[in-house]
């Protein structure tokens, strides 16, 4: 692993060196474009930065000189525009937990359990609830990018910290090729293994995935397989907080490695098998040609459609601490950590799950003349559930099996710029999902000042969801329930403003929540009968001052009932930074960042529940997790240098993200990138 830090090395001094006449063109540095694909490098006016959870773009897929890309809708196929994931500016950010969003609650290193602590970041419940903790790693159909490539197209990446005994480090892979102008194939791999700066704490994940598509006038068709396993050491969490926080208090030398930690030879293991192909056969009629020798354009009025996906789930918590520390009553070392042992020996829980659906709809298409200003979208879907339990033996098993039948619409605009929307519906009218509703929808507007735009987008739902099985039944070794709990209603209303003169982002949201479920202070499941009303507004301001920037993102959260939804009441990115160009080559972002919020009863972390729970035992907040970095890009290569969490510098440390979890100690990072056509 040594020679492969010196590679990096290596082509950080080679790039250096090959500019002797190298100069800093200060003009050109606000020509940088802020496009998060790498590869275009060409200016752009400024616009509302991407809402990733708002789909208001383009009417159709962009075309992009050597490829393009888009993601999908996986319920009806539906392409919509999407970046490559090849960011030029703050690529260093997205090598850490902390990055994926403005306030992170994790474990420390890369690869384990975390959430967001904005409140409104945070999804649905899944079906299988083991696998929301790991989120941003998690691959998905909805999440991939598809792409359609005149040359073959690869991506190597790789960024590593650390020292021998404790390597974090990640390789991510992609090769995709066309065959002919409509069909593409490729695979993704991703490799993230941490071994972790504090005791029994490593992380390992190994995902693969192929993926393909074919498109044509009259079919399109989208495939994509994956395989997914992480192996998740668990160690409860470090017994005395002073090892961080008053480390002199300790009067003897440690590593972070020294720490004693409640758990040993104890983990977690996950695995996810999921196989998703959807087909779309389009109607429609050919223009007539405008040249005798060509072949008219051919215009698709309407869709059939069909969906089906596939996928089966594995949770295995086990310990190997052998250590008994009550023999008359067989208790051992873990035993003591919790309240309750629903059958002895040593604890070995394992749920399993598979879901096959399958989508019927048809599509009525936006804008086959010119008086069809929308298009419909009408779909009936079924899903096959089966879950599998331990016994009340601890030795054998329960099975459940539940079937789900929704029926639901789409309606939408997305072409033009004064008027867009996006409003969908589904209804549980059959098996487990009955009485189930989902009613959301989002509105864009806009107009220009100036030879500016500015944009204003509303967004509104209504949700009565049913809880999910797991959330009402789980047997375990330390936890064992079987309740019925209500259906939850969330009613929400925000929007968003994008004001270009002063590249200003204002989000607004309030939403209305009752029968939350949540995990209280012992660990439970409860539902919280009353309405909770939960208020957000944030705002992202980018300043430039030449080549200085100063980027900011403030997030104001307040919740009605802090015990049932503890939030921050301030959370904060802020980044500033020097871009520039050094001899039109090569860019470079140098600057420092840090993530911080507001002191409050931040959720723990439950290792055999694989959930974070409301606890009210500590405050953690008021200390910033500040990195200084060089991002840099050359070409169709991108690398950086980090210096991750140096505020412990500068003030006393208290760098905890959960209770007894502290993020990772002062390190040195670095990564790189590498773009490929041939």
């Amino acid at each position: 692993m040594r020679k492969k830090g010196y590679i990096v090395c290596l082509l950080l001094l080679w790039t250096v060196a090959s500019f002797p006449q190298a100069h800093i063109i200060l003009p050109d540095s606000s020509q940088i474009t802020f496009d998060r694909d790498s590869l275009d490098l060409l200016p752009r006016k400024n616009q509302s930065p991407p809402e990733p959870n708002v789909r208001s773009a383009s009417d159709s897929v962009k075309e992009q000189p050597r490829f393009t890309s888009w993601k999908i809708d996986e319920r009806t196929g539906e392409r919509y525009p999407a970046p490559m994931d090849t960011a030029l500016y703050n690529y260093q950010h997205t090598t850490l937990p902390d990055g994926y969003a403005v306030a992170v609650g994790h474990l420390g290193n890369l690869g384990l359990p975390l959430f967001s602590k904005i409140f409104f970041d945070r999804k649905e419940k899944s079906q299988f609830v083991f696998y929301d903790a790991y989120d941003p790693y998690n691959k998905d159909p909805e999440k991939h990018v598809f792409l359609n490539v005149r040359v073959p197209y690869s991506r190597l990446s790789y960024h590593t910290a650390g020292s021998t005994e404790n390597k974090e480090e990640r390789f991510e892979g992609r090769l995709t090729m066309n065959f002919g102008k409509k069909l593409n194939l490729g695979f993704d791999i991703d490799y993230p293994y941490a071994r972790g700066f504090y005791n029994s704490q490593s992380a390992k994940h190994i995902d693969w995935v192929f993926y393909g598509n074919y498109l044509s006038d009259r079919f399109e068709a989208h495939a994509y397989a994956s395989t997914a396993s992480i192996t998740h050491y668990e160690n409860g969490g470090i017994t005395d907080d002073r090892f961080i926080k008053q480390p002199d208090s300790i009067q003897q030398d440690f590593k972070t490695g020294d720490i004693p930690t409640k758990f040993s030879q104890t983990w977690n293991r996950l695995k996810t098998d999921q196989f998703y192909l959807t087909g779309r056969y389009n109607l429609g009629y050919r223009k007539e040609p405008v040249e005798e020798d060509e072949k008219g354009e051919f215009v698709p009025v309407a869709s059939i459609i069909l969906t089906s996906r596939y996928r089966q789930q594995y949770r295995r918590f086990l310990s190997y601490d052998t250590a008994y520390v009550d023999q008359e009553k067989t208790i051992q070392a873990i035993d003591t950590v919790y309240r309750h042992r629903f059958y002895s020996g040593a604890v070995d829980d394992s749920t399993h799950y598979s879901s096959f659906k399958n989508t019927l709809a048809l599509s009525m298409r936006e804008g086959f003349r010119d008086w069809v200003k929308f298009g419909l979208t009408a779909f009936v879907e079924h899903d096959l559930r089966n879950y599998s339990l331990l016994d009340t033996v601890g030795t054998m098993r329960t099975t459940h099996k539940e079937n789900s039948v929704v029926v639901g619409g789409i309606l939408n605009k997305r072409q033009g710029e004064n008027l867009r929307f996006n409003l969908q519906a589904d209804l549980g009218v059959l098996g487990y999902n009955l009485g189930e509703f989902r009613a959301m929808g989002n509105v864009e507007t806009g107009f220009n000042i100036a030879g500016k735009r500015t944009e204003i987008v509303g967004e509104a739902y209504i949700k009565n969801l049913k809880p999910k099985y797991l959330e009402e039944n789980y047997h375990s070794k330390y936890f064992w329930w079987n309740t019925d709990f209500g259906d939850i209603r969330r009613v929400y209303v925000g929007g968003k403003l994008f004001i270009p003169f002063t590249n200003t982002t204002v989000r607004v949201g309030v939403e209305n929540l009752q029968n939350y479920l949540y995990f209280d202070e012992n660990k439970d499941p409860v539902q919280e009968g009353n309405n909770i009303q939960v208020l957000s507004v944030r705002v992202d301001q980018d300043l430039q001052f030449g080549v200085f920037n100063w980027n900011n993102q403030v997030v104001y959260q307040a919740s009605s009932n802090q015990y049932a939804i503890p939030v921050p009441t301030l959370s904060l990115y802020s980044n500033l930074f020097l871009k520039t160009k050094i001899a039109n080559e090569l860019t470079l972002q140098l600057g420092v960042d840090a993530h911080y919020h507001t002191k409050y009863y931040v959720p723990g972390y439950e290792p055999a529940l694989l959930q974070f729970y409301n606890q009210r035992e500590m405050e953690i907040g008021n200390f910033p997790i500040a990195t200084a970095y060089a991002n840099m890009h050359l070409k169709q290569t991108r690398f950086f240098l980090m210096f991750y969490n140096i505020a412990p510098y500068i003030m006393d440390p208290d760098y905890f993200s959960l209770p007894h979890y502290p993020v990772n100690p002062p390190l040195f990072k670095m990564g790189v990138s590498i773009n490929l056509y041939n």
